[in-house]
């Protein structure tokens, strides 16, 4: 009975979603280049969070759109979840696309780092960090991301 109450316990730590107030979870991010990326720790950051192949298609063609420079300039870092994509299609078609893109994608590969966040089916999850803490998490349908951005 002790195992299984200490088990419960560590699974709900493990899966807890983000909460306003708390420090983002580190997370081992790596790049369409294979280079390290991680969320800054000082100063305003916006994080725009994908889990869905779609919302993905539609953050890339918002993005595309935009000048190069866009996400640096304002502060904001892009993550896709990749973790449920077969390994084959991640290396041999995604990553080889994501090279063309005039944007930095931050990739989540580890499906327990990607359960910590929150999400909502069909949106972009969008949060705002100051000094890697927490103020405001907001789920944005992907054709509205120019009026939360401004």
């Amino acid at each position: 009975m002790k195992i299984l109450i200490t088990t419960l316990l560590l699974m709900s730590t493990l899966f807890a979603e983000i909460k306003v107030g708390e420090s983002f979870p580190k997370l081992t991010l790596i790049d369409q280049f294979n280079e390290k990326t991680e969320v800054k720790q000082k100063g305003s950051t916006t994080l725009l969070l994908s889990f869905e192949k779609d919302v993905s298609a539609e953050i890339k063609t918002y993005l595309g759109a935009k000048e190069k420079d866009f996400l640096v300039a304002n502060n904001i870092m892009y993550i896709s979840d990749i973790s449920s994509m077969p390994s084959f299609i991640t290396s041999w078609i995604a990553i080889p696309k994501m090279k063309k893109f005039t944007f930095q994608i931050s990739l989540i590969y580890d499906e327990k780092e990607a359960v910590s966040i929150s999400r909502q089916k069909g949106k972009v999850t969008v949060v705002r960090l100051k000094d890697n803490r927490i103020q405001k998490v907001t789920f944005v349908e992907p054709k509205a991301l120019g009026s939360v951005l401004k």
